[in-house]
This record gives structure tokens, C-alpha cells and sequence, in this order.
């Protein structure tokens, strides 16, 4: 009986049932795998909804990471959104699993080097991750930085996971994952080309982003202001100047008696920045950089808000500076009333 046990374990190892810790390694690496999958399939589609909604917005997004030609903003803005959510339905069903996990991992490598980029350019952008226009709690580019790589680690696992065994002396079969990528590909430019088509806000497939084409109304009406022009209004006490930036940048500096109402805090201060205004008051948003969209999206707000007689001085603080004109430092307007 002794001899028959001992001469039982090699064949086990051969062709008998694997040990019992062999079962539970494998159970767990799928239970991690399929946690990564719902994981990563809810980042993607919650990231697709705002954006497909909002294209306009996310189109704004793209541009401010200044990398891509302006011809192919808004194709991107169009496009990946519609990809995203692709892929956060193969994730969830399993469905196609090599060709989305190539492009998510793909896509996750283009975003964080993008962002390192922007780091490395000292450019300080939304990162329009999550939705679009820039609204939503404000997070450091540090921490986006942080965020991008985590998610980039969670992909990386997932490609392991899924090619794992093609690993083990098996050849990849590219060609089934090719045709998966190019067709994700195609349905994702059939859809997004079927509702921008039904949209009433059809986004157009080349767009003008242009600092006039920027900063102007959904009629088309200019909102741009210039420098002579603001300097003429600031001289007579004619216009009220209106600082787009977050509070710690107007508290270190700002133009002389701007009030402060950052784009991210719009709703929670409007009502006090604005309570002694009336609406035919002439007003002159500005934030920093001909790229910033925050004054332009203020002044939008403002303008939906009833300040019909709103402007946008482009890369205001800049301009503003480096003509000499009054400047303060202190604590936020709204501080003060």
C-alpha cells in the first residue's frame, strides 16, 4: 500500500487531476479578471456618457491638450466617445475580449502620455476624462497623473489575463484580434455618425477653432473683446471685470477691482458675485491663456443668465499684465461684501 501512494503522485502531475492549490490559483486569477473586466468596463462607459451627450464640449476638451490638428477635433470628439462605450460593453459581456483589450490598453497608453505631456509643457488643462466642458470637482494634474496609471496597471492586467495562455508557447492568433479592432472601429463611426446626423446641435466634422471662432454664440454672434477696447471701459469705470480663474490665482493677483467667480465654484457663487448687477451691465470675463476656456464658458453662463452685454478678453490676465494696466492682490471679491 505504501509503494502503490507513492507511485501515485507523479501520476497526478502527469495526466491525473491537478492539487487542490492549482484549482484555487486558477478560481482566484478569474475572479481577479473578472473584477478587472467590470471595473474597467464601468470607468469606460461612465467616461463615454457625458461626452456623447455633450461633443461640443469634449471637442473643447481635446483642443485645450493642444496635440492634435484642429481638423481632427472634432472627428475625435465625434468618434471616441462612441468607441469608449464599445468597449465598456465588450468588457461587461466578454464579448470580443483580445481586440477591445488591445484598444483600451492602446487608448489608456494615449491618454496618459498626453497628459504627461501637457506636464512636461507646464500647460494646465481639464482633463475631460469623465465628462465634458470642464465642470465637476477640480482634481490636480497630479493627481489625473496618478489616476491615468492606475487605470493604465488594471489594463495591463487584463491584456496578461486574456493572452496569458497564448503566452505559453501558443502563437496569437493577430488576425482574429485585427478584424475585432476594426470592427469596433466601424460601429463606432456608424454610430456616432447616425446620431450627429439626427442631433439639432449636429456637431460639424471640421470645426473652426480659431480664437474668433472660439468666442462666439451658438447664433454666431462674436464675443471677443480687445485689449483697446477693455482698457477704454476699465478707464471710464464703464464695465464690470469679472476674474474665470480658481480663487488661490485671483487672490495672488488679478486686474484692479475684478470680482472673482471661478468657473469651477459658477453655481455656488454666481447669485453673490452678481446680486447688485443689472442685467444690461457691461461685463468683461477673462482667465489666462489664448487656450483657457473657463472665461468663455463663464461667459456663456452669464449670458444664459441674462447678462445678454457679456464679452471674453482672451488670455486676459496676459494681455492685461503685459500692458501695464492696474493690478491687485487680496482676498476674493465676493469675500468683501
Amino acid at each position: 500500500m505504501k509503494v502503490n501512494q507513492t507511485s501515485a503522485a507523479p501520476l497526478a502531475s502527469e495526466g491525473g487531476p491537478p492539487p487542490a492549490s492549482s484549482h484555487r490559483s486558477g478560481s482566484y486569477l478569474r475572479l481577479a479578471l473578472l473584477a478587472a473586466r467590470l471595473v474597467m468596463a464601468g470607468i469606460f462607459l461612465y467616461a463615454s456618457i457625458d461626452k456623447i451627450a455633450h461633443p461640443a464640449a469634449f471637442a473643447k476638451d481635446i483642443y485645450n491638450y493642444q496635440i492634435l490638428p484642429d481638423a481632427l477635433i472634432n472627428l475625435t470628439a465625434l468618434l471616441l466617445p462612441w468607441l469608449e462605450l464599445m468597449l465598456g460593453l465588450c468588457l461587461l459581456t466578454g464579448v470580443w475580449m483580445p481586440g477591445a483589450v488591445i484598444i483600451v490598453n492602446g487608448l489608456l497608453i494615449v491618454f496618459l502620455a498626453a497628459l504627461v505631456f501637457n506636464l512636461a509643457r507646464g500647460l494646465n488643462v481639464d482633463c475631460g476624462c469623465f465628462g465634458a466642458g470642464g465642470l465637476g470637482p477640480p482634481m490636480s494634474t497630479g493627481g489625473y497623473l496618478l489616476r491615468d496609471m492606475a487605470f493604465l496597471a488594471l489594463g495591463g492586467f487584463l491584456f496578461f489575463s486574456v493572452f496569458r495562455n497564448r503566452f505559453r508557447g501558443t502563437k496569437i492568433d493577430w488576425s482574429r484580434a485585427t478584424l475585432q479592432i476594426l470592427a469596433l472601429v466601424a460601429l463606432s463611426t456608424v454610430s456616432a455618425s447616425a446620431i450627429n446626423s439626427l442631433r439639432a446641435d449636429r456637431l460639424p466634422l471640421v470645426g473652426d477653432w480659431s480664437p474668433a471662432g472660439r468666442i462666439t454664440t451658438a447664433t454666431g454672434e462674436r464675443m471677443d473683446i480687445s485689449l483697446f477696447e477693455a482698457q477704454k471701459l476699465f478707464a471710464n469705470d464703464a464695465a464690470v471685470f469679472i476674474d474665470a480663474r480658481p480663487t488661490e490665482d485671483y487672490s495672488q493677483s488679478h486686474i484692479q477691482g475684478a470680482r472673482s467667480l471661478p468657473w469651477h465654484d459658477v453655481d455656488l457663487k454666481f447669485m453673490v458675485v452678481t446680486q447688485d448687477l443689472e442685467l444690461e451691465t457691461p461685463i468683461i470675463t477673462y482667465c489666462d491663456g489664448e487656450t483657457c476656456e473657463l472665461s468663455h464658458n463663464l461667459a456663456l453662463f452669464l449670458r444664459d443668465a441674462g447678462f445678454q452685454n457679456t464679452r471674453v478678453l482672451v488670455n486676459g490676465w496676459s494681455l492685461w499684465r503685459l500692458a501695464g494696466m492696474p493690478v491687485e492682490s487680496g482676498t476674493a471679491f465676493q469675500s468683501r461684501q
